[in-house]
This record gives structure tokens, sequence and C-alpha cells, in this order.
């Protein structure tokens, strides 16, 4: 009895992955201000799988191309790929690929796509700038550049973010110059 519990929770488990990751796409792009037609709402959540999840992001930016003047389209592309990028970072280089590949005609588009993909993925940085130089080869230049920028963005977040935080008295804790012990007090 427990074996079959165990192994038809697993199956639930599993079946159940694309369609978290299917929604965490959604989210991301919902939560960047992407506003999604119907039909793109459902191709992002009908998508399963990395290969899927990065080809309904290209549609979304080519959809995104297709609606704004290119300076605003440039910041929605960059947003939009850098909360998919950040709910999965794993995706980095097929959602880039892929949306590049979209608006490869339009160079600050792809070079856009690059930069919100760096900024969610600064590790991937080089496989990301590959994949967009790729997809979008008359961008190299300006994907280098955007890959750059991306990079010293998700550097700037990090640094910003490290040691900001506090604790309900407002004391930031302090790095122990002996070896132990000297923090601040607790409050209790």
């Amino acid at each position: 009895m427990r074996k079959t519990l165990t192994a038809l929770s697993l199956a639930a488990a599993l079946a159940a992955g694309p369609a978290f990751a299917d929604q965490a796409a959604l989210d991301a792009l919902q939560g960047a201000g992407v506003a999604l037609s119907p039909e793109l709402t459902a191709e992002v959540l009908a998508a399963e799988g990395e290969a899927a999840i990065a080809a309904a992001v290209a549609n979304v930016v080519s959809a995104i191309a297709a609606s704004m003047p290119a300076a605003e389209a440039a910041a929605a592309v960059k947003s939009a790929v850098a909360a998919v990028v950040a709910a999965n970072p794993a995706a980095a280089v097929s959602v880039t690929a892929a949306a590049a590949t979209k608006v490869a005609s339009q160079p600050a588009l792809a070079a856009a796509v690059a930069q919100g993909a760096a900024q969610s993925a600064p590790a991937a940085s080089t496989a990301i700038s590959a994949a967009a130089t790729k997809a979008a080869p008359a961008a190299a230049a300006a994907v280098k550049t955007a890959v750059a920028a991306g990079v010293a963005a998700a550097s700037q977040s990090s640094t910003s973010t490290s040691g900001t935080s506090t604790n309900n008295t407002g004391v930031q804790p302090r790095p122990s110059s002996n070896g132990g012990g000297n923090t601040p007090a607790s409050p209790n």
C-alpha cells in the first residue's frame, strides 16, 4: 500500500511540474507589467517544457515589438525577459535564443533580450551573449554591450541588497574581528 501511494504521489508531482513552471512564467510576465492577450496567456500556460516556454516567451517578445514604439519596446522586452529568466534561470539561454531570433531584424530589441537575460542570470552571461549573437548576428556589438550592462546591473543589485537588512531593533550585525561572539546583543 505504501509503495502504491508513494508511486502515485511521485507521478502526480512529476505531472504537475510543467504546470508550475508555466504558471511561474505567466506570473513573471504579469508581474513585470506585460499585458498579454488571451491568446498569449493561453500559449504561455499551455507550454510544456523549457523549449515550449522559450517559444511562448519569444512570441510575447514579438508581440511587444509589434505593438510599441522601439524605445518603449526595448524596455518592455528587457523587463519581460528578465522576469521570466529570474523565475527560471536555467532557461536563460533557451529563452534568449528563441526571443532574439524573433526580433533578429531589430538589433536594439535583440540586445534588450540579452540584457534582460544577463541581468537575471549573470552566471550564464557568456552563453547568453553567444545565443543572442547567433540568433541576431547584426546585433553582435549591441548584444555584447547589453550583456555587460545586464551583468553590471545584477552586480549592483546584489551589492545594494547585501548587508542592508536590519532586524526589528534596527541594529545591523557587525562582522567579528576577533573570530567570534562580537555581534549585537539580542533584545530578548
